[in-house]
């Protein structure tokens, strides 16, 4: 019949089916698209340094601890190469005569206050002119003295309410007017301590006198004011800050191996001065090396 159709052959058509393969996975790309050239990326940590390099970093490390030494001998004053005394006597040359003011308070021993005590300074002068200026403490223990000479002068101080006098001597250092103010005036404040009984039955030979000029002259450990020092403090802070600066390039330098960052860091160890000049001398040397150092090869 015209409108019959031939039957599908189903079971062939399913037996083709089957024999195609079935994808179950990516295939396996035989050539890679991309491969490796074998070169890399060279930083500067990984450079090789050449060992000048690393004795100038050592040399640089050592004159920056010389530099933050120096900037401690500053601050403190006391001990060391660098005395806060000294400076301050050294300014009060060619200070006027007169130009001096000494004020403060006179303790005991334990802290409270001194009363109705003598405090006198004796001036001596280039001509020879020996002028004494006292004054007697209040109830509080306060005294104050004007129209003294700035410089290391002579302070005693007297109790006469103990039944016998009891003398102290020291040497008093007396601030010059400053140099950078228009103040005609140096101030020195000193908080005194007068000595018991005890002390001056161990310290003096006949228990009512009592001399410390001997050792303060030896040693130069007058009197002052320290907050007179403060400029020299400051000073300190600088060079210590300083020598930590010229640390800190030296490593940075040494970790990329950075002629330039060496030079940096021998001219802030330069500055850091250190004892005697120390570290002048051999930031100095320093910076003159870093011009001699071998360019790095790389492989």
């Amino acid at each position: 019949m015209e409108g019959d159709e031939e039957p599908v052959e189903l079971e062939d058509q399913s037996a083709q089916e089957t024999s195609e393969p079935i994808l179950t996975g990516l295939p396996e790309v035989e050539d890679s698209v991309f491969s490796s050239s074998g070169a890399r990326i060279m930083l500067p940590s990984d450079r090789r340094q050449h060992p000048m390099v690393f004795w100038l970093c050592a040399l640089l490390l050592v004159t920056a601890m010389l530099g933050f030494i120096n900037g401690l001998d500053y601050i403190d004053g006391d001990s060391g190469l660098i005395n806060h005394r000294r400076f301050i006597n050294m300014d009060t040359r060619g200070a006027a005569p007169g130009s001096a003011i000494l004020l403060g308070t006179v303790v005991y021993e334990d802290g409270s206050a001194a009363p109705n005590h003598i405090v006198q300074v004796t001036v001596k002068r280039d001509d020879g002119t020996i002028i004494e200026k006292g004054n007697t403490t209040d109830e509080n223990g306060n005294y104050r003295i004007e129209g003294l000479d700035p410089g290391v002068q002579v302070l005693m101080i007297a109790n006469a309410s103990r039944g016998t006098a009891q003398l102290v001597q020291h040497l008093v250092l007396l601030n010059p007017p400053p140099k950078m103010t228009f103040e005609p005036i140096g101030f020195t404040t000193i908080r005194l301590t007068f000595p018991s009984d005890a002390t001056f039955e161990q310290e003096s030979e006949d228990g009512s006198f009592i001399n410390y000029v001997p050792y303060e002259a030896a040693n130069e450990k007058e009197l002052y004011d320290s907050s007179a020092a403060g400029l020299y403090v400051m000073i300190g802070v600088g060079f210590s800050g300083i020598a930590l600066i010229g640390i800190v390039a030296t490593v940075l330098g040494y970790r990329d191996g950075g002629r330039g960052m060496l030079r940096m860091a021998a001219v802030f160890v330069f500055l850091s001065q250190g004892p005697y000049g120390s570290a002048c001398c051999l930031g100095a040397l320093a910076f003159g090396l870093t011009f001699a150092l071998p360019k790095v090869h790389h492989d």
